[in-house]
């Protein structure tokens, strides 16, 4: 009977070959999809947390005003970006953001306030000189005084009280002592 005959060794490792082969491309597969789905799912906060734990230089244009650096913080609708002499808090939602190739892998897992708003007061409390980014690539220039519901209080550097509207503001861009 056949029963009794060995089974073909090349037959055997043929048939183990194409099943592993099938099992890997389908693992391949489940994990590719798995991905897209994670990166359909995220927000601009979560991009931008991304960018901070995989420690990304970018380089990022907003209302007529351009900016490059390590991205060293973000909170759910701004990332902080360490630039060259500066520092920029950049509203997410107003922004177009490029990711930079490197070859250097940066450990920059910095925490930084929850939301745009709350770094505004954290400006507000250390009563340092920031710049305001504004559309059409206008800056304002001054200490942040008050932070209210839709707007922020500045004296600028002639001490002139200035309101601007919080959705006019792109960026707050500072010194890196200013932190």
């Amino acid at each position: 009977m056949d029963r009794d005959r060995e089974p073909d060794p090349q037959l055997a490792s043929e048939l183990r070959s194409t099943a592993g082969q099938e099992w890997n491309e389908d693992a391949a597969e489940d994990e590719r999809l798995t991905e897209v789905h994670r990166r359909r799912t995220m927000t601009l906060g979560d991009q931008a947390k991304e960018l901070v734990n995989r420690g990304d230089r970018v380089s990022v244009e907003f209302g007529g005003h351009s900016f490059s650096g390590l991205v060293a913080a973000a909170g759910s609708d701004y990332a902080t970006v360490n630039g060259p002499g500066q520092v920029a808090d950049i509203r997410l939602e107003e922004a177009r953001w490029s990711i930079l190739p490197s070859d250097i892998t940066t450990e920059s897992n910095v925490a930084g306030a929850e939301s745009f708003k709350a770094l505004l007061h954290e400006h507000s409390a250390g009563a340092k000189v920031v710049r305001f980014a504004l559309p059409g690539g206008d800056m304002v220039i001054g200490k942040v005084t008050v932070v209210a519901e839709d707007h922020v209080e500045m004296a600028d550097v002639d001490n002139r009280a200035l309101i601007v509207p919080l959705k006019l503001i792109f960026a707050v861009v500072r010194s890196p002592d200013a932190q």
